[in-house]
Order: structure tokens, then C-alpha cells, then sequence
């Protein structure tokens, strides 16, 4: 059994390979445990990660994967122990990339609360509304790199995961009652199970706002550039915008320069970016763009939709945001603009096509589609779809 001196302090500071192999063995006899990371990817493609909390029965490990090999929580992770988490994504995304493995289960209380009527809680939120326990509060700057961590930093980071078991549990009582809690455990089953690869590289120049108005030619050399910026910066291991801004991105694909002259004057390209020969790849870049074929070039979603579906798009997003209050769910938990033009255009991957989604709006969507409901104003004012009476209004009849 894992003893300490820290542990009166309400932690167990792991920075040996024995010591993790002792936390390891305890925790293949758990049902459960919880699981925070801190990490920094200011300067990094990659995250870096600086800290690993463990919270069990009543005790919390803070591992420190400066001086261990991590690989050893694979076991730990391959048996039946559900982890628990908060806001995981990040989490999971660092643990793949570290561990080599994931878990074969977790719990997301983030994720799961938004079933409880909470959008998008702190867990800070969460441990005051449902435990009440307050926690300290810790500064969002901290550098969790440095070494040694101050009894502060400890502290803070012992608190993430202390409480998160029991407030798993609360989650889970309240969902029973209201007949959701296979759809939380089902929404992290998601979450456990989402491409780890992200976003397809070809998409990437959708999240540069300045080109999601760009047309012709120019959306296809934003498409290419935003490629090439990414491939780069994870060869580099350093965030994209130190390869090139979106500013510079979007300036780039308006003006389709061809000559470096050219580029080198252009709004948002500094010298720094077109150093060592990096100004030709760049314009590499625009002449693949600007021969890029039509198929290849990938539009988003929305902009794919058939013209007709639009409207009906717009009339379920609003019923979708007054179910989601009438439920007390999450609205963009429940579903996204995205998810319901995908699910209208026979997107089998669309997360309502699947699932307790497709049970709660997948059958009115499609009626709605087909003309078989309207939606109209209850007596309180509330939007709801309702059967249709096939009897036209005419204005000024």
C-alpha cells in the first residue's frame, strides 16, 4: 500500500518508477477512480504535459511525468476500472498520446451534468451547486512546469480530483430519476471513442473565419495553405500561428501572390514566417490551390446543404432550442446546427442519426421534412411541433 508523508496533506507525490508501480497495483483493485491532467501548449504543437492526478477511495496521487515512464498505467487501463473525468477531451487526447492506450470506460461529469440542465459547468460550479464543497481557487497562469510545485499548486491540483467520485455519484442519482443516465454513459462511451486525430487535415481552413467567405479559387488555395501549415507545425512541434496567422492565411488566399516579392508585402506576412526558404513553400502552396480540382476541395457542411432543407434546417435548430430548455438539457449537447443539417442530408455519422438522439429527435425531424408536423406556439408561448391540420393560411382571408 502506497504511504506517504504528503498524504496528511490530503495528496501522495509520485515521482519514481516503484512508487508508480505500487499505485498501479492498487489501482487494478478499484471499480472506479478519477483523473485530471495539467499540461501547457503555448509553445508546442502538442501539449505538454506537466502533472497527472489520481483520486481513489480517499486518496489522491500526483504523478510527475518529468521523472516517470507513464506507459505503466496501460494496465491500469485495460482492466475493467471506470475512470472519471471532467471536460476530458483534452484529457484523453494527452493519455493516448502518452500512455499509448485509453481507458475501456469512462464517466465525463461535464458532459453528463449537461443532462441535469447545466451548460458547459466548471467543476468548481459543480462542487458548490452539488456537494457544496468550494474549491481553491487556483491561478489559470500557473507554470505547472517548474519544479518543485509549490504547496499551493498541490493543493489546487489535489482538488480536481478529490471530490470527483462523489460527485459522479450525485450526477448518476440525479439522472436516474430523470431516466437519462444511459444517455450520459452513452455520451461518454462517445467521447472515449471520438477519433483521436481530430479535425481531417483538409478541413482545417474552416476554423480561419477571415476565409469562410472566400470563393472560387482563393477558398481552395486557404484549403491547401492551411494544410501545409499544419503538417508543418506538428513536424516542428510548435502551435500553428508560429508557422503562419490565419490573418496572413486569409490575405495569402485573396490575393493569390506568385513571385516572393510579391508575398513578402502582403497584410500579415512577417519576415519571420518566409525564413528559410519557407516563402517558396508557401507559394508551393498557392499553385496547388489554385490548381486544386472541385471534388477535392472540402466544403463544410452547412454550405453542402440541399437549398430546399434550409428552411427546414432553420425550423428544427429552433425547436431543438426550445426542447432543449423544455428538457433541461444542454442545447448544443443535445444538438448543433451541424448535426442537423448532416442528419437532413443522410449523414450516417451525424450524432442524431444514432443513439438516444435519433429516439428523441430523429423521427419528429424527418416527419417535420416530410410535411407530416408543424411547428407552432402553445399556449405558453413555448415552440413545439404538432401534427399537421393541411388547412392553408390565407392572409386577409
Amino acid at each position: 500500500m502506497l504511504n506517504s508523508a504528503d498524504e496528511e496533506k490530503g495528496w501522495i507525490w509520485i515521482d519514481s518508477q516503484p512508487r508508480l508501480a505500487e499505485l498501479v497495483e492498487e489501482l487494478r483493485n478499484v471499480g472506479e477512480f478519477a483523473l485530471d491532467t495539467e499540461f501547457h501548449r503555448e509553445k508546442t504543437y502538442y501539449p505538454k504535459l506537466a502533472l497527472v492526478q489520481i483520486g481513489w477511495v480517499d486518496k489522491v496521487a500526483l504523478l510527475d511525468p518529468f521523472a516517470l515512464d507513464l506507459t505503466a498505467l496501460s494496465v491500469v487501463f485495460s482492466g475493467p476500472a471506470t475512470v472519471v473525468l471532467h471536460a476530458g477531451t483534452q484529457d484523453l487526447e494527452i493519455l493516448s498520446r502518452i500512455v499509448g492506450t485509453l481507458p475501456q470506460s469512462i464517466f465525463d461529469t461535464q458532459l453528463a451534468a449537461g443532462f441535469i440542465g447545466f451548460s458547459n459547468p466548471s467543476l468548481a460550479l459543480l462542487s458548490e451547486r452539488l456537494l457544496g464543497i468550494g474549491l481553491p481557487k487556483g491561478d489559470r497562469l500557473t507554470d505547472w512546469t517548474k519544479r518543485p510545485l509549490s504547496e499551493g499548486q498541490l493543493r489546487y491540483a489535489a482538488s480536481d480530483v478529490a471530490n470527483l467520485l462523489s460527485l459522479k455519484s450525485e450526477i448518476e442519482s440525479q439522472l436516474a430519476v430523470m431516466g437519462r443516465l444511459d444517455w450520459a454513459w452513452d455520451e461518454s462511451k462517445v467521447l472515449l471513442n471520438k477519433d483521436r486525430r481530430g479535425m481531417p487535415i483538409e478541413r482545417t481552413w474552416w476554423k480561419i473565419k477571415e476565409c469562410r467567405h472566400l470563393k472560387g479559387e482563393s477558398r481552395k488555395v486557404a484549403q491547401t495553405l492551411a494544410v501545409w501549415r499544419e503538417l508543418r507545425a506538428a513536424r516542428l512541434d510548435i502551435p500553428v500561428r508560429y508557422v503562419l496567422s490565419d490573418l496572413a492565411i486569409a490575405v495569402i488566399s485573396q490575393e493569390l501572390p506568385m513571385t516572393v516579392d510579391a508575398l513578402a508585402i502582403l497584410r500579415g506576412v512577417e519576415h519571420r514566417f518566409l525564413v528559410q526558404g519557407v516563402d517558396r513553400e508557401i507559394l508551393e502552396a498557392v499553385s496547388r490551390g489554385r490548381s486544386l480540382s472541385d471534388s477535392d476541395l472540402c466544403v463544410p457542411v452547412v454550405e453542402e446543404s440541399d437549398k430546399r432543407l434550409k428552411p427546414i434546417a432553420a425550423m428544427a435548430v429552433t425547436w431543438v432550442s426550445q426542447l432543449a430548455q423544455s428538457l433541461k438539457i444542454d442545447p448544443l449537447l443535445l444538438a448543433t446546427r451541424s448535426d442537423i443539417a448532416g442528419f437532413l442530408n443522410g449523414d450516417k455519422n451525424s450524432r442524431i442519426a444514432t443513439g438516444w438522439r435519433n429516439e428523441v429527435l430523429g423521427d419528429p425531424i424527418t416527419k417535420l421534412t416530410r410535411g407530416e408536423l408543424a411547428l407552432a406556439v402553445n399556449a405558453n408561448g413555448e415552440l413545439e411541433l404538432e401534427n399537421r391540420s393541411y388547412v392553408r393560411y390565407v392572409s386577409g382571408a
